[in-house]
């Protein structure tokens, strides 16, 4: 330790706290690296970075921290990129890419903290003393093996582990079902044509027993916090036809996108093994149809790889596009398949359910379902992803609904209730493109879902509040950002009015907010 600075010892600290993180690593690995991100490069290059350490101690030379720095950079990159799949699995509570969570954190955190220990070296290392560089020179060919086996363990690793994934084939994979390009109908039809199908066709091929493979899957980018997770299932039909769902817990995960449609294939036109899944395009909840728009960056065509992991013999990642109506902006999407097994069973526990009230869509997210797979393994899934048979809300009722997930099914009852709600129209000052405009509205007090909707007749703006009390004189609630204000109610005269008062409307933006003064105005009660 002799004529070593605070800057060595530093640059020690982190070899140590990354020995023993390598050791953790290649202890735990084979279980907790999730899948596509499975190996041992991570450890090797912390190992490496523990020889560096090494032979810059033996050997001091300039700028030494920055070195080791560096190479642990290499082992805090290759740690991070593990992390957005097993956390998406945590938020999702699926178990796509499988891993360990807080031991990927643990990788994380060792690589962290050894890079920033000698980042914090840098600034404590000193010049090498003339007694240090003379003994030093007797070390020489001792670091001259240690950098020896460095460059063979890291190119032996590389060459190793590092080769990239084989494309999925017949004999790799052991697929029951084959199909050729050339010899399917459904590559040729448009997104048009394949969404003209009811939905309904779709899946009895499920129930018939036509469907060859499954994939599974979510946005990579779901433990972010300002994207949404989202689950994505593809039905690969023998018929050469696709077609799939995307579900998550809110749906700005891919504004009113619900079906995919496409076809897929294991050998292209030439006769070359190659399994794909032509992604034709999207219709939303509304019919809305648009076609992958690969020129916009979204893939139409996504190779299918071979994988190893649980149940799934494939794997693949794609970009996914999705619009706002103004601008397309396209997401990750990472899949795994399987051969086509049905669930062994389901459950649905409806107690959480909400009431729902006539006109209203069913909403599965308070549903808590569980499923136990063709292998045995139980999971809780997503009620999004279930396909739903039975509800009514045009009558009010016990409504006994069926869902069904890869061939289980499972009955439960759902509430549906009278909506109430009362209907006024007269003028109102509508905010709209940055400023407020008088305009003929329609007022909804819908009281059954506790909402405010103003609206403008010719369908041009509208602003929505909350409802927060109500008693035959008066209404407490929020428009558009305000204040809680109270409206009053009247008979006078008879007919039936409601006098909102004046008051000040907030609209925030991304960076900034914007307030409205908007004066009082009376609404008449609609026959």
């Amino acid at each position: 330790m002799k004529g070593r600075g605070l800057g060595s010892m530093l640059c020690a600290a982190a070899a140590i706290v990354a020995l023993v993180t390598a050791v953790v690593f290649f202890l735990t690995q084979a279980d907790a690296a999730p899948l596509g991100h499975t190996g041992i490069m991570p450890g090797v290059a912390l190992l490496a970075g523990v020889l560096v350490a090494a032979i810059l101690w033996l050997v001091p030379v300039r700028f030494g921290a920055l070195i080791q720095a560096t190479v642990y950079g290499v082992a805090l990159y290759l740690s991070v990129t593990q992390l957005y799949l097993v956390f998406a699995d945590v938020i999702n509570q699926v178990t796509y890419a499988g891993g360990n969570a807080g031991l990927c954190v643990m990788y994380m955190a060792g690589a962290f903290l050894s890079s920033l220990l000698c980042v914090i070296a840098c600034f404590f290392e000193e010049p090498v003393s003339p007694e240090l560089r003379a003994s030093s020179k007797r070390m020489v060919p001792v670091a001259g093996v240690l950098a020896v086996v460095l460059v063979a363990g890291v190119c032996y690793a590389g060459l190793a582990h590092g080769g990239p994934a084989s494309a999925g084939t017949t004999s790799d994979s052991g697929e029951a079902v084959t199909m050729s390009a050339e010899d399917n109908e459904y590559l040729d039809k448009t997104i048009e044509e394949l969404a003209a199908t009811p939905h309904e066709d779709w899946v009895k091929k499920e129930h018939d027993g036509k469907v060859a493979y499954f994939f599974e899957g979510q946005y990579t980018e779901g433990f972010a916090t300002i994207i949404d997770p989202a689950c994505l299932d593809m039905y690969l039909c023998e018929d050469g036809s696709m077609y799939g769902s995307i579900s998550g817990p809110v749906t700005s995960v891919a504004p009113g996108v619900k079906y995919l449609y496409g076809a897929w294939y294991t050998s292209d036109e030439s006769g070359e093994k190659d399994f794909v899944i032509h992604l034709t395009g999207t219709q939303t909840t509304d019919g809305v149809v648009r076609a992958t728009d690969t020129p916009g960056g979204e893939d139409a065509d996504i190779h299918i790889f071979d994988t190893e992991h649980g149940d799934y013999n494939w794997e693949a990642s794609f970009s996914f596009g999705l619009t706002n109506g103004m601008f397309t902006f396209t997401r990750n999407i990472n899949i795994y398949g399987q051969k086509y097994a049905p669930a062994k069973s389901m459950t649905i526990d409806a107690s959480g359910l909400e009431t729902f009230y006539t006109g209203d869509s069913f909403d599965p997210a308070n549903l808590s379902v569980t499923v136990v797979r063709a292998n045995g393994s139980t999971e809780t899934i997503w009620g999004g992803r279930l396909d739903f048979t039975g509800y009514d809300s045009d009558t009010a009722g016990t409504k006994e609904l069926t869902g069904s997930f890869l061939g289980a099914t499972a009955t439960f009852e759902a509430t549906v209730d009278d909506l109430v709600a009362e209907h006024y129209v007269g003028s109102y000052d509508l905010v709209s493109n940055g400023a407020a405009t008088e305009a003929q509205v329609e007022a909804t007090v819908d009281y059954s879902h506790k909402v405010v909707t103003i609206a403008a007749a010719d369908g041009s703006a509208s602003v929505t509040g909350a409802l927060l009390d109500a008693s035959d004189s008066a209404l407490t609630m929020t428009i558009n950002g305000s204040e809680p204000l109270e409206a009053t109610i009247s008979d006078a005269g008879g007919a039936k009015t409601l006098t909102i008062p004046a008051h000040q409307e907030v609209v925030k933006g991304f960076k900034s907010s914007a307030t409205y003064d908007i004066p009082e105005s009376t609404l008449t009660l609609s026959e």
